[in-house]
């Protein structure tokens, strides 16, 4: 049976999330309602973009505790301003830049304890926390604040999101 390793599918999907992230901010830096977009919704009960960024931030920040075993220290989540936000996506990619793919050995095998929004705490093996809980937040998370953008009219094509997911696939040739 072929696995995935544990390293790509968390700390790798995590590290093109965020830059994916950043490429968004920075359109949104460009546009002209730039000032208010941070707390843009894409419907009134939803959380802001701003909520949506942080969001991304604390999962990747989450498979870096759990996985990796490691303390990091409490983030305040109080980045309102898309400067901020930038700020807040490249302090999560230094972050994830301190993670070695041997850091993750251990967790495989283990169970994660999980609070899910409000519902209860619930036991969870590692391939499940990855992939029926960390990963789905991430992304569900991301493409809201595509969406949100994209409601207010930036010019944002699948390839905008997709870009840095793909770009294992099309590095330059080494030099000979």
């Amino acid at each position: 049976m072929a696995t995935i390793p544990l390293y790509d599918s968390t700390i790798g999907v995590s590290n093109h999330a965020l830059l994916t992230l950043l490429d968004l901010l920075e359109k949104a830096k460009a546009h002209p309602e730039a000032a208010t977009l941070a707390e843009t919704r894409l419907y009134p009960d939803m959380l802001p973009f701003s909520t949506q960024i942080l969001i991304v931030s604390n999962f990747a920040k989450k498979m870096v505790e759990r996985l990796a075993g490691r303390e990091v220290e409490v983030w305040e989540d109080n980045e309102k301003t898309l400067d901020e936000l930038v700020a807040r996506v490249n302090k999560t990619l230094d972050l994830l830049k301190t993670v070695k793919r041997v850091d993750l050995d251990a967790a495989t095998g283990k169970t994660q304890t999980i609070k899910m929004g409000p519902l209860d705490s619930a036991e969870a093996t590692t391939s499940q926390y990855v992939l029926g809980y960390a990963l789905p937040n991430l992304f569900f998370h991301l493409s809201i604040a595509y969406g949100i953008l994209r409601m207010k009219g930036l010019e944002l094509g699948k390839a905008n999101y997709l870009r840095h997911f793909l770009s294992d696939f099309f590095q330059a040739p080494a030099e000979k």
